[in-house]
């Protein structure tokens, strides 16, 4: 069994960040190690909410960690409240990587061309340094239009445009970009380049009318368990798709979509 660390956000209201990731790794029979970044009263979407940073707590967690010398095979981060947090998971992640584990970064931090609330232009140079620690980069394309530094606002590419925004993500820091949730030439899709065969992929999607919460979230932890069972990025990514549009459609009618899918109800239908 392998082991992953998931690094993020922990949301008390909610179905999304790591309570989202949990239960669908644990399924794919990895062990879980968690790492909360913060405590989150609920999404960001709502009026209201409250952030309790847990930068002191991950310092010792990973002291600890280090000292009993727990096997770690993956990380994947998420949403990140500081530059301080970042220097920590950076550094963690690199020491990680050089003992062969795979790093994975969700840059959570903008959707619909513009960045969350309570999010400024200091995350974003810190999750571009984030980025450079990694071996796959998992950005929406408002998250990767801001990355680059190019194309900001728009919600909506042409190809050209958006194979030169992948490969400027590529060249920050020479790994994998999957670059979800895309419209390119009219058409939904997400664009992959794997940088093993240094090819650029676009797996299109029929797009359903209903917006959820953490649906990033799932795609990310569909996507990475495939891969470290061995499957390509592609078949990986396609995998993850599938399951997001098969459980976003079967709770189109879901009264709560801001709350996330209830994704324990649907661990049984990972591998469709």
């Amino acid at each position: 069994m392998s082991n992953i660390l998931l690094i993020g956000d922990l949301v008390s209201y909610g179905n999304l960040g790591m309570s989202a990731m949990i239960p669908i790794l644990t399924k794919m029979r990895y062990e879980i190690l968690r790492l909360p970044s913060s405590l989150v009263t609920n999404n960001f979407c709502y009026d209201n909410f409250a952030v309790m940073d847990t930068t002191d707590y991950m310092r010792q967690c990973i002291e600890i960690w280090e000292r009993e010398a727990f096997p770690i095979d993956a990380v994947s981060t998420g949403f990140l409240v500081s530059e301080e947090q970042t220097h920590i998971v950076s550094d963690y992640c690199r020491k990680l990587k050089n003992r062969g584990a795979k790093i994975f970064v969700d840059p959570i931090m903008a959707d619909d061309g513009k960045l969350y609330n309570g999010v400024t232009s200091r995350t974003v140079e810190y999750m571009r340094s984030m980025c450079k620690v990694a071996d796959v980069i998992v950005p929406n394309m408002t998250e990767a239009t801001f990355l680059a530094g190019r194309y900001e606002g728009k919600t909506s590419l042409t190809r050209a445009e958006a194979e030169d925004l992948i490969m400027l993500l590529y060249y920050m820091g020479e790994n994998s970009v999957v670059i979800s949730s895309m419209l390119v030439d009219g058409i939904n899709c997400t664009m992959l380049y794997d940088a093993q065969n240094r090819k650029i992929q676009t797996l299109p999607f029929k797009m359903i009318p209903i917006q959820f919460s953490g649906t990033g979230d799932l795609f990310s932890s569909i996507m990475i368990g495939h891969f470290l069972q061995g499957m390509s990025l592609a078949d990986s990514v396609q995998k993850a798709m599938n399951f997001v549009s098969h459980v976003i459609e079967l709770n189109k009618n879901y009264e709560h979509p801001a709350n996330g899918i209830p994704i324990e109800l649907y661990l049984n239908e990972i591998n469709r």
